[in-house]
């Protein structure tokens, strides 16, 4: 799907909305909920070859131990943002602080591991 085509369907969903909550308020959270799940899915299907050719890059340089902890850091971040707004938009603040809350603290156990190598490799330098 192109840009145009991503941007027609945001622009239809958003009208959409708008009706709904006039309308019917009950199916407003749901068809918000759907339009951005089919934009995420958008979102997905255009980033897939980008995380390929990440990978690749990584592997080319002789880094690619480090790769999987990155995306899988880069990925827990924007699925938690993601849905964070959704329950922000849905009025639910409190549960998107705890999501956000909880992406932070999954960041922070996936990169262990990296930062056990830097400290390694510092502890190396420093006793060089």
């Amino acid at each position: 799907m192109t840009v145009w085509g991503v941007a027609g369907a945001a622009l239809l969903s958003a009208m959409l909305i708008v009706l709904l909550k006039e309308w019917q308020p009950g199916f407003a959270g749901a068809a918000r909920l759907s339009a951005s799940l089919l934009l995420f899915g958008a979102v997905l299907a255009v980033s897939l070859p980008l995380l390929s050719e990440i990978r690749a890059l990584f592997e080319t340089s002789g880094t690619e131990a480090y790769a999987l902890p990155i995306l899988r850091a880069a990925g827990v971040a924007a699925l938690c943002e993601i849905t964070a707004t959704l329950c922000r938009d849905l009025g639910e603040n409190a549960v998107a602080e705890g999501i956000l809350l909880f992406g932070r603290a999954e960041v922070l156990v996936l990169s262990l591991p990296l930062i056990r190598r830097l400290l390694s490799v510092a502890g190396e330098l420093l006793s060089w």
